[in-house]
């Protein structure tokens, strides 16, 4: 292989030249402190890449992140299909939860030697779950689908309760610290997961069990949804893997690497660092690009160093904090 371009533009049409495809990146940075997920507010972005590229026959979105909004996911799962005939999602490297679900609706995931799947089981917010104090505010706890399903596994598995009076007791103890409707929320969520899987595999696999196999295995046995999935088993559980030649695979890690650089994804956000700064500070947190059309979502703030001086106005007591005011908490800019 010569060498690698320069730019990311010409890495993606170098690419795009190798697949005879045209290609859409999408970047959601998981920087420390910065972190930000697959949501609805990209979709109008992968919309005007998708108009500039118009109707093909092969469609690749090549993908990096940790996971959003499922139905966002599935919605753009959804749209790819209306711009391509055949769709491949190229990962290389994460491609965690909600990434993993729009990979499902794909005809070829293809897969670098560093790919990365994961379970796609939700962590349902809500309202009406369990609450804690922090800094004098009310925070709402997530609720985890699979942490819920586990918990009635262990009264039936480890502790042997199996009559319905021994259940019902375990369910009213569960109720008694996590809402009745917070945990309707959670079995909704999970039946919903495996709904959107299987639609999404029903797009390219005709095989009920084959569907019903990958589904069962990402929305529910795996366990932990921390729980990395590498190319080599995601092939054994049926998926639709296919390995990334060396060239490909070096091409997709190349503009990786010049997005993870822009992002500064190894670099964690110091706010005590960004606050030797007397200007507002931006940070670049998500990405979606292809050959010919750029878009990066960022979030803008205002920080500085005040003192706290208790009341009475002494100096004893007196600490010194950060006040961080978020000018622009995060909007989509063509670049």
């Amino acid at each position: 292989m010569p060498d690698l371009p320069k730019s990311r533009k010409e890495l993606i049409q170098q690419l795009e030249s190798a697949r005879k495809s045209r290609i859409i990146c999408y970047f959601t940075g998981d920087r420390k402190n910065q972190e930000v997920q697959i949501g609805d507010d990209a979709l109008p972005i992968i919309a005007q890449h998708l108009s500039e590229i118009g109707k093909v026959n092969e469609l690749d979105l090549l993908i990096y992140s940790r996971g959003g909004n499922t139905l966002t996911g599935f919605a753009l799962a959804n749209a790819l299909r209306e711009f391509g005939d055949i769709i491949k999602i190229l990962i290389p490297f994460r491609a965690h939860s909600c990434a993993t679900l729009i990979a499902l609706g794909a005809n070829e995931i293809v897969a670098g030697p560093f790919a990365q799947l994961s379970p796609i089981d939700p962590t349902i917010a809500t309202p009406h779950g369990p609450t804690i104090e922090q800094a004098g505010q009310t925070q709402f706890l997530p609720v985890s689908v699979e942490d819920v399903a586990n918990y009635f596994e262990l009264a039936r598995k480890e502790a042997k309760l199996s009559g319905e009076e021994y259940m019902a007791d375990v369910l009213g103890h569960l109720a008694q610290r996590v809402s009745p409707l917070a945990l309707g929320a959670v079995y909704r969520a999970r039946e919903q997961i495996g709904m959107l899987a299987s639609k999404l595999l029903n797009l390219h696999i005709k095989e009920p069990d084959r569907i019903e196999h990958i589904t069962k295995l990402l929305a529910r046995e795996l366990l932990s949804h921390d729980y990395v999935i590498s190319r080599r088993e995601a092939k054994a559980m049926k998926l639709p893997v296919i390995e990334a030649g060396n060239d490909e695979a070096k091409l997709m890690w190349a503009i990786y690497e010049d997005v993870a650089k822009e992002l500064t994804l190894w670099e964690p956000w110091n706010w005590e660092k960004e606050v030797q700064a007397t200007q507002p500070r931006t940070s670049t947190r998500a990405i979606i690009e292809s050959s010919n059309l750029k878009h990066i979502f960022t979030s803008t703030y205002q920080i500085k160093r005040v003192t706290i001086t208790p009341p009475g106005g002494g100096k004893t007591g007196r600490t010194d904090t950060l006040q961080i005011t978020a000018i622009d908490e995060g909007s989509w800019k063509k670049v």
